[in-house]
């Protein structure tokens, strides 16, 4: 996630990972957005909105060239402590998504995760992804599905939490998500089927759940995965 509103809560974002919850969600939403960014070694990739590099850090740990942007001075700092304690290298820059400084063409992929609900302009920010993306490349977007219990349960944190970063955010459905993505074929997959309510120590029957609304085709996932592969230039 990226934006100053999350300045304040920078200090202690990544704790939620080390939590049973946390751990399972975020390996269930890695895997469905590398399904569809297909990362391979040596790749120029993009991260957008990369917080404390929570994507960046796996991709570069992967073989990737891995650049980070966020507006949110205290999430690089954190991103840029963990690159070093890790010993993986990430280029991470402070920048707006409406104006990224880099020129065009100048990425393979480009990922944004759970960056796209706090952005003011969500279209222009997803056309300046798609400028920076080189022709035949990904643009992979992933969010919070607002038709979802997951999206009533952060829908709720923000009607009684006045802290709530997510009073600040909005929400997709997935044909929103899809009209909002630039290019054409765009595709859009749902994942995290497993509700917020869930006893997260029970992982494999967790797992479980998951694999079987994947293979029913269930659209009412949590999480949100939208791909755009760039057309060659013209």
């Amino acid at each position: 996630m990226a934006g100053p509103i999350f300045d304040d809560h920078a200090a202690g974002y990544d704790a939620w990972y080390a939590t049973p919850m946390g751990g399972l969600v975020d390996r269930l939403e890695k895997e469905a957005v590398f399904r569809l960014l297909e990362p391979r070694r040596g790749q120029t990739i993009l991260d957008v909105g990369c917080g404390t590099g929570n994507y960046a850090l796996e991709l570069a740990a992967r073989g990737l060239a891995v650049t980070g942007v966020d507006v949110s001075p205290a999430m690089l700092e954190l991103a840029r402590e963990k690159a070093r304690a890790r010993s993986v290298a990430v280029s991470f820059h402070a920048a707006n998504a409406l104006k990224l400084p880099f020129a065009d063409h100048s990425f393979e992929a480009v990922l944004s995760v759970t960056a796209l609900e706090f952005v003011a302009e969500p279209a222009a920010a997803l056309i300046e992804a798609y400028r920076v993306l080189k022709p035949g490349g990904r643009l992979v977007v992933g969010v919070i599905g607002r038709e979802s219990a997951w999206g009533c349960y952060y829908a709720e944190r923000a009607r009684t939490r006045p802290d709530s970063v997510f009073r600040q955010a909005h929400l997709y459905t997935a044909l929103e998500l899809g009209q909002v993505m630039p290019g054409r074929d765009v595709v859009v997959r749902a994942a995290l089927f497993v509700p917020p309510d869930f006893d997260f120590s029970r992982r494999a029957e967790a797992l479980e759940l998951e694999r079987d609304a994947l293979s029913a085709g269930r659209g009412d996932g949590g999480f949100l995965c939208a791909l755009a592969v760039k057309g060659a230039a013209v």
